[in-house]
């Protein structure tokens, strides 16, 4: 897992506040003893704080007796507040200008090498730093001393973890919100030897620096793509016709993957798209039907400001628009308050379709900002820090929202916006009134405004994908953070694999209940020894069919889908590890699917028996339990795997199962033909198939996605399909 995590590291050093991310990951690998050998199979025992260390508690001093007897000091030990700890670094500042003297009664000495940590307010388990000298503190920090068997570096690791805030905020209490010293001896932490303390220390040491070597690369890189960029927009801009403007283009499209790979640099080329599109650059025009004009002279309503009444909770036949539906500069229709008061249907206050809204007041990014109202007549009222403007027949709205989008007119209106130092600079009618515009004719706005619209949109597309790795990204270091060092147990934790006879009711296993992995992530799966087995295959899965309906059924009388049934018995028998499992599924559109289950195999079988039935549902045809199904003779084994399935995958979108299942097949197959089995091949393995082509842009796979879908299906089946032999037959 380790060298997962390090041949990761370049890719996923490219994600926002990748640095910060990076160091929690790493912090909380070292923490599950993930850079100890051997720590999968023995990991550390985990002991009560108080029991290996000593907890002090600090001193109050107010401001004023601080003033007057200890600041300006030049000998004494420094005195320490919450407000002296850095809250990510955990650095601390000595040099606060307030010392205790060395003989002064009152106050306790925390030697060097003790960890302070801020027992209370807002900061309570965030402010975290080591001693590198004697100090004296504040009342709201605790001082921890390690004993003989703590390094104090590698304590200070373990109380900056996931883990110990965790518990540490399980036990916050009062107005305030601190934890007593009492419940703060009780929290648990990890405490393995001496020596493998420091082989933790030394290897977090050596990836620390291997991130600040990859920080400064990436800000190199940073900067030397942000030149590029800021070359090539010049470029853009500065192009003298639509002739050199096509070969600056192309250009410039023929490195996007290299250039604009963040959202601040996509933001810059929409804004140079419009800025050219406005100038007439994109297409030939007739420079005679060209006019330099102002807003004034285009609009047949407008600007005008608003009306804002008092929202109310609603809903109420009024809705007005809230000032972030217009931010982004397009309609958000979803983005709106309900109001009391109903203007007449003839008021103006009620937006028309093809109306552009215009901030009038914002911080001085957004003021200015516009958008072309797109929802229907009488839907919205617009509030008073926006305008309405109703352009003229023969003005293109669409072309008028791009002529106030542009660098010139935005630049217009800020630079005569109103309070400018303060947070809501303001634009006055007079103003908007006068914004230049170049207009040519309606006929050439239209195709300009088409032109325009198909490069947002490949914009668009640019953006998804960089939201998506990002995304992918952050949740791939979740994953690793979260998996169990080198793929062992949970601490503490049962293996979901195996069924506790004793407790065995027919209850599910406490494996990943609600929505999956991100929030609870099960320990990893073995496969299951099933006593129950039966001479019939078909038998066999119409018994794995019915646990599965009848699991589904105790938790929801809707019928269960074929999709999702098709989906969960794959499930279940991943589960059990059935090594059958990928010859009798096939590569069908919706995922691996088993046609013969549903004819002449389980389901078939177990409708003939009347184990299941069919039955209409708020969403169509499904399966639920029948009037037979106790003669299924699931065993506990079986139906414990089917419970599982359910509590594992029910509150998952259908996306999610067609995802999961489909990057399991394609590993699975890959392992069996000993193909080496990576994020890279399962996402070609995929992409090479016709039938399965579609899913890499439908269920959104790239590399990270994978590669976290991956991580999550190593926990919840086993691995090595040679681990167990058939269960079917």
């Amino acid at each position: 897992m380790l060298g997962v995590l390090y041949d990761r590291l370049a890719d996923l050093s490219e994600l926002p506040d990748a640095h910060l991310h990076l160091r929690r990951l790493v912090l909380e690998l070292a923490v599950q003893g993930a850079f100890v050998p051997g720590a999968d199979t023995s990991p550390a025992p985990l002991v009560r704080v108080g029991d290996v260390s000593e907890i002090l508690t600090g001193t109050s001093v107010n401001a004023a007796e601080k003033e007057l007897r200890y600041a300006g000091l030049t000998d004494g030990f420094p005195y320490i507040a919450t407000k002296d700890v850095a809250l990510n670094s955990g650095v601390i500042d000595y040099e606060n200008g307030v010392k205790i003297p060395c003989d002064e009664i009152g106050f306790k000495v925390a030697p060097a090498g003790s960890v302070l940590v801020c027992a209370e307010g807002g900061s309570a388990g965030k402010k975290i730093g080591l001693t590198d000298r004697p100090v004296c503190f504040g009342n709201k920090l605790y001082a921890i001393v390690p004993n003989d068997g703590l390094i104090p570096l590698y304590l200070n690791q373990v109380i900056r973890s996931n883990s110990f805030y965790e518990q540490f905020k399980s036990q916050i209490t009062g107005i305030i919100g601190g934890v007593s010293i009492k419940k703060f001896k009780d929290i648990l932490i990890p405490v393995p030897s001496l020596v493998e303390q420091q082989c933790t220390i030394d290897a977090l040491s050596n990836l620390e620096g291997h991130l600040a070597n990859l920080e400064r690369c990436r800000l190199s890189e940073q900067l030397a793509r942000m030149s590029a960029v800021d070359g090539a927009l010049a470029a853009l801009r500065d192009s003298a016709d639509s002739a050199s403007l096509k070969l600056v283009w192309e250009r410039v499209s023929s490195r996007f993957g290299g250039w604009f790979t963040d959202l601040a640099s996509l933001k810059r080329l929409r804004q140079a798209i419009i800025d050219v599109a406005v100038r007439g650059l994109l297409l030939d025009e007739d420079a005679s039907l060209v006019k330099e004009t102002t807003l004034s002279a285009l609009t047949a309503f407008g600007p005008k400001n608003g009306f804002s009444p008092r929202p109310v909770s609603g809903p109420t036949p009024t809705k007005t628009m809230s000032l972030s539906a217009i931010t982004k500069g397009i309609f958000d229709p979803t983005a709106f308050k309900y109001v009391q008061e109903t203007p007449p249907q003839d008021s103006d206050l009620w937006v028309e379709p093809g109306d552009i809204l215009l901030q009038r007041a914002n911080t001085i990014e957004y003021v200015g900002v516009s958008a072309v109202y797109t929802g229907e007549i009488g839907d919205f009222i617009y509030p008073d820090l926006i305008m309405r403007i109703t352009p003229k027949p023969g003005v293109d709205s669409r072309f008028l929202h791009l002529a106030l989008s542009c660098s010139k007119a935005r630049a217009f209106m800020r630079e005569r916006a109103s309070g400018t130092s303060g947070t809501m600079p303001k634009v006055n009618q007079a103003t908007v009134k006068a914004v230049p515009v170049r207009l040519p004719s309606i006929e050439q706005q239209r195709r300009v405004v088409a032109a325009t619209e198909e490069l947002l949109s490949f914009c668009s597309t640019l953006e998804r994908g960089i939201e998506a790795r990002q995304r992918d990204g952050l949740a791939l270091l979740e994953a690793l953070a979260r998996r169990p060092a080198d793929g062992g147990p949970s601490a503490g934790g049962k293996d979901a694999g195996a069924i506790d006879e004793q407790e065995g009711q027919g209850n599910s296993t406490e494996a990943a209940v609600g929505s999956g992995f991100a929030q609870k992530t099960p320990s990893s799966a073995k496969p299951v020894d099933l006593g129950h087995k039966h001479d019939d295959d078909r038998v066999f899965e119409a018994v794995l069919v019915t646990a599965v309906v009848d699991a589904f059924f105790e938790r929801s009388p809707e019928p269960l889908g074929n999709f999702r049934l098709q989906k969960a018995v794959y499930f279940a028998r991943r589960r059990i590890g059935d090594t059958q499992v990928n010859s009798d599924y096939l590569k069908k559109v919706a995922g691996p699917y088993n046609p013969k289950m549903r004819y002449s195999g389980g389901i078939a079988v177990a409708k003939s028996q009347g184990w299941i039935r069919e039955a209409r549902g708020r969403f169509g045809f499904g399966h639920i339990r029948g009037a037979n199904a106790e003669f299924a003779q699931s065993s506990l084994e079986l139906r414990s795997v089917a419970s599982w399935v359910r509590d594992t995958f029910v509150l998952r979108k259908n996306d999610e199962w067609e995802r999961l299942a489909t990057i399991d097949y394609a590993t699975c197959a890959l392992g069996k033909r000993n193909d080496a089995v990576t994020p890279k091949s399962v996402l070609d393995f995929i992409r090479n198939l016709d039938v399965w082509q579609h899913k890499v842009a439908k269920l959104g796979l790239n590399e990270f996605s994978i590669e976290s879908a991956m991580l999550e299906l190593s926990l919840l089946f086993p691995t090595d399909l040679r681990a167990s032999a058939r269960v079917l037959g």
